[in-house]
């Protein structure tokens, strides 16, 4: 189903479904990460939900963008990004200790053309994120906007990963709108 007019960059909660057709395969990126045989399986063979909640905390002042990940094969990732540019290291159970962080940029602030190219409307805002791997050196750039595929409106994310003595892999995954999510209080306080 298309992405509704009213959600924005700075509006993205909902629930979307990745759209398997539409999209490139992300087994040789998560290859890229270590990520065991079975979590790519479950990954290649399940239906993949995202839900986000943006806010601002009340305390802080700052804009984050909490992403749930749930497969139908049980698998459920939770990261917790703050859109401040600053470097933050997280433990996570699927990547292990990771650096990253993530903003709001103009289009014209992201550096790679391919990351660039083929959004909804040019001059966009999108949101902006970077994630290395401390354990085996790779690192992952994603942009994330709206772009018209297959004649809909949808939420794309363009992810380029590299690590050394790898093949450079370039990446689009579409997602579908699934709806207005409910989102966990532990989940949307970053728990």
């Amino acid at each position: 189903m298309a992405v509704p007019p009213e959600i924005t960059i700075h509006n993205l909660t909902g629930s979307y479904t990745l759209n398997r057709t539409l999209s490139d395969s992300s087994q040789q990126v998560l290859k890229m990460q270590s990520i065991g045989f079975l979590v790519r399986q479950a990954v290649a063979y399940s239906t993949v939900t995202v839900t986000l909640q943006q806010y601002t905390n009340p305390t802080t002042g700052l804009r984050h963008l909490d992403q749930t990940q749930t497969s139908t094969g049980g698998i459920r990732n939770f990261e917790d990004p703050i859109m401040d540019w600053k470097y933050t290291e997280k433990e996570n159970w699927i990547w292990g200790k990771v650096k990253g962080r993530s903003r709001y940029a103009k289009l014209s602030e992201v550096e790679d053309e391919w990351m660039r190219e083929g959004w909804e409307d040019g001059n966009a805002e999108v949101v902006e994120g970077y994630v290395e791997g401390l354990k085996d050196g790779w690192s992952a750039w994603q942009v994330w906007g709206f772009a018209v595929v297959g004649g809909e409106r949808k939420h794309v994310r363009k992810i380029l990963a590299r690590r050394p003595k790898w093949k450079e892999q370039r990446i689009r995954m579409v997602y579908d709108w699934k709806g207005p999510a409910e989102v966990q209080a532990s989940d949307a306080q970053g728990k």
